[in-house]
């Protein structure tokens, strides 16, 4: 399937697996590295952010570095607490998981902030950028194409949500 994204060459396929059993030594990945392959979804928020950091450094608006007018530099700081929280919530998750729970209700938590999150940046930082964020001037463009499909490859938010929710209902948080 062709896709808006550009991170998998060729597009998407469809796949379908019953009843797959994965034996351990057969999982892709190092133990004790899931924190570590969760940062990969901030990756582009973050050097999105840069960007935007450093244009709103260079860039002067009436007089003075467009970094320095009140508006951009709320949304840096958003965008930087945005990153925050969503590292905090992917590390809570790789430490519960840490203690041999599943994780489920944290996993369902971290994926909602990551996505959201990361999505906010982008858009922060496209914002900031002003013209040269909607153009192939920088690579913002492109993240932010390929950004929007990573709001469905972990299925999407509501349904998050609505897992979230079934929990707390069930008082079966954390578990």
């Amino acid at each position: 399937m062709d896709s808006l994204d550009t991170c998998f060459p060729f597009g998407h396929a469809v796949v379908r697996f019953d009843k797959l059993r994965v034996p351990a030594e057969d999982i892709l990945g190092a133990s004790g590295k899931g924190f570590e392959y969760a940062q990969v979804r901030l990756s582009p928020a973050r050097r999105a952010h840069d960007v935007a950091t450093s244009y709103s450094r260079e860039r002067q608006a009436f007089g003075k570095p467009l970094g320095s007018h009140e508006g951009v530099g709320f949304m840096l700081a958003d965008n930087e607490m945005d990153l925050h929280v969503t590292r905090l919530s992917v590390w809570h998750c790789a430490w519960v998981l840490d203690q041999d729970k599943l994780g489920k209700h944290e996993s369902s938590i971290a994926k909602v902030i990551s996505s959201e999150a990361s999505w906010r940046v982008l858009d922060r930082s496209v914002l900031i950028l002003g013209g040269q964020g909607v153009t192939h001037e920088t690579v913002v463009a492109r993240i932010f194409a390929d950004m929007r499909a990573f709001r469905i490859y972990d299925v999407p938010s509501e349904v998050h949500r609505w897992s979230i929710a079934c929990n707390i209902i069930k008082g079966r948080k954390g578990e």
